[in-house]
C-alpha cells in the first residue's frame, strides 16, 4: 500500500483492518512493546532483532524484557497471526509500508549519542522500501540525524527522493516497565517537513489510533531536540528533590511530607528523591545536552546546571545512601568495614528488570568496596555481574547486619518491617525508596532513610 496516498483519518482503520504492514526496526525495551501492541490492534507486523534466540523466543509468543502486560500481548499477537520476529531486516522492509527505526544509540565518549546502528538502519531500509512508504524514527538521536543522516542514506540507497517516501520523527517518551500503558496514554511530538507534510499527517494517524494528544512541529531537528529537553527537566526535578531530601534530613523534617505541601501548588511537579535515578534515558540523554551546549560554545555558569545534575543523581546520592548506612550501623557500634548487607533491589527502577547506569548497582558497589560482605536480590534481576543474586529477599538480608532498600518494586511494599526484622542480625534498615513507614520502622530498626528526618 501508498501509505501516502492516504489521509490521516483513513490510517486507523487501515490499520485495524490489516490493511497496512508495519516493520520495527530494533525489537528491545521501545520496539517490542510498540511491535506487540499494533499487530494486537490489527497490524501485520514485523520486528527486527539481531539476536536469532530473541526471535525465536517471540516467534514462540514469548518475551524476553519484562514489561507490565507484554507477555499476555505478545502471545495474543502472534496467536493472531499479526507479529513475526525475523533477523531479515531487508525482507521485512520490502514487505511493509511504514518502517519505524527504535535501534540503540549509546552515549559516545564526547558524550554524543553514537549514530552507527542509526546508518546500517538506514542503508538497509532505504535499500529494500519500496515508493509510497513511511520511514519514523523513533530512537533518541542528536539533533540533526533525521535530516542530515538518515535522509542522505536512504535517498542515496533507494534512488529515490523525499516525496516519493515519507520520513518523520517522532521520539518515545516510554517509561520502562510502563510502556505499553504510556503509549496508550502519552503525548506524542511529530516532526515533520513544511514542505511535505503528509510524512508527520501520515505518522500522526498512526498514534490517532490510540487515542493520545499527537502534536506536529515544523522540522525533525526540534523534536529531536525536545527529547533532550524533556529528559533533562525530569532529571534535573529529581535532582532539586533530592538536594532537598538531603536538606530534610538534616532539619528533622519528613521529605515526603514536605513534597506533599509543594504539590498542591498546580504550578509544582516535585519528584521524589532517591537512591539517584538511572536507566537508558537520563544519564546519556544529559551528557548529550551538555556536549551539545559545549559544540554550541556555551560555557561557564550556563553550564553548571546541565553537569550538577548527573553528579547530584548518580555519585552524590549513592555516597549519600552509603553514609545513611554508615550511620545506622555505628549507633549499634558496628563498623562499616565489618558490616554484611542485604540489598532489596538491583534493577534502576521499579517494575523492571533494566540495570542500566542503575543507582542501586552504584550504591552496591560502593558497599563492596567498604563492607565485609553485600549479598541482594531483585524479582526480576536473575544475574547483575560482578556480584550474587540471591533467590529470594529473605536470602539476602538473613542474618545481615542492615537491610538497604533500594529500588521501588511492588513486590517490597508487601514485605512487612517485621519479618525484615527477624531475618536480620543487627536491625538497621536504610530505606532510599519511601518503602517502609518511618513511624514503625523507628520503633523496630535504628532506622534511616532518604529525605526522612529523625522524629
Amino acid at each position: 500500500m501508498n501509505v501516502l496516498s492516504l489521509e490521516r483519518k483513513d490510517v486507523p482503520n487501515a490499520i485495524k483492518k490489516g490493511g497496512i504492514t508495519i516493520c520495527v526496526v530494533g525489537g528491545g525495551y521501545v520496539g517490542l512493546p510498540f511491535a506487540a501492541l499494533y499487530a494486537d490492534l490489527g497490524a501485520k507486523v514485523f520486528v527486527c532483532n539481531r539476536d536469532q534466540k530473541k526471535v525465536d523466543t517471540t516467534n514462540a509468543g514469548k518475551t524476553y524484557i519484562y514489561e507490565i502486560g507484554l507477555d499476555e500481548l505478545v502471545r495474543s499477537a502472534v496467536s493472531k497471526g499479526n507479529l513475526t520476529a525475523t533477523t531479515d531486516v531487508k525482507d521485512a522492509v520490502s514487505k511493509s509500508d511504514i518502517i519505524f527505526i527504535t535501534v540503540g544509540t549509546p552515549v559516545t565518549q564526547e558524550g554524543f549519542l553514537e549514530d552507527s546502528q542509526i546508518k546500517d538502519a538506514a542503508k538497509t531500509i532505504g535499500s529494500a522500501m519500496k515508493k509510497g512508504s513511511l520511514v519514523v524514527l523513533r530512537s533518541t538521536v542528536n539533533p540533526g540525524t533525521t535530516e542530515n543522516i538518515l535522509l542522505p542514506i536512504l535517498e542515496n540507497n533507494s534512488g529515490m527522493k523525499l516525496g516519493d517516501f515519507g520520513l518523520a520523527d517522532a521520539p518515545e517518551r516510554l517509561q520502562e516497565g510502563k510502556a505499553l500503558e504510556g503509549l496508550k496514554t502519552e503525548a506524542t511530538v511529530i516532526g515533520g517537513y513544511k514542505f511535505h507534510s503528509k510524512s508527520a499527517e501520515i505518522t500522526a494517524g498512526v498514534f490517532d489510533m490510540l487515542n493520545v494528544p499527537v502534536s506536529i512541529v515544523s522540522y525533525p531537528i526540534t523534536s529531536e531536540f525536545s527529547k533532550f529537553v524533556w529528559n533533562y527537566l525530569l532529571d534535573s526535578a529529581i535532582s532539586d528533590a533530592q538536594i532537598i531530601a538531603q536538606l530534610c534530613e538534616k532539619l528533622g523534617v519528613d521529605f515526603m511530607e514536605v513534597r506533599a505541601t509543594a504539590n498542591t501548588d498546580p504550578r509544582i511537579r516535585m519528584m521524589v528523591a532517591g537512591p539517584g535515578s538511572g536507566g537508558s534515558c537520563f544519564p546519556k540523554d544529559v551528557a548529550a545536552m551538555l556536549a551539545l551546549a559545549k559544540k554550541a560554545g556555551i560555557e561557564g555558569n550556563s553550564l553548571k546546571s546541565l553537569e550538577l545534575v548527573r553528579v547530584i543523581n548518580g555519585p552524590v546520592m549513592a555516597e549519600h545512601v552509603v553514609s545513611l548506612v554508615e550511620s545506622a550501623l555505628k549507633e549499634k557500634n558496628v563498623r562499616l568495614k565489618d558490616a554484611e548487607i542485604g540489598v532489596l533491589g538491583i534493577a534502576f527502577k521499579g517494575e523492571t528488570d533494566d540495570t542500566r547506569e542503575s543507582p542501586a548497582i552504584k550504591v552496591i558497589n560502593i558497599l563492596k568496596e567498604k563492607c565485609k560482605s553485600v549479598s541482594a536480590y531483585d524479582p526480576f534481576v536473575k544475574n547483575a555481574g560482578g556480584f550474587a543474586v540471591e533467590r529470594s529477599w529473605p536470602d539476602a538480608i538473613k542474618n545481615k547486619d542492615c537491610c538497604v532498600i533500594l529500588t521501588d518494586h511492588k513486590e517490597f511494599f508487601k514485605i512487612s518491617p517485621e519479618e525484615i526484622k527477624l531475618n536480620l542480625r543487627t536491625n538497621c534498615l536504610v530505606d532510599s525508596r519511601h518503602i517502609i513507614n518511618p513511624d514503625v520502622a523507628r520503633k523496630l530498626f535504628v532506622y534511616r532513610g532518604v529525605g526522612r528526618g529523625t522524629r
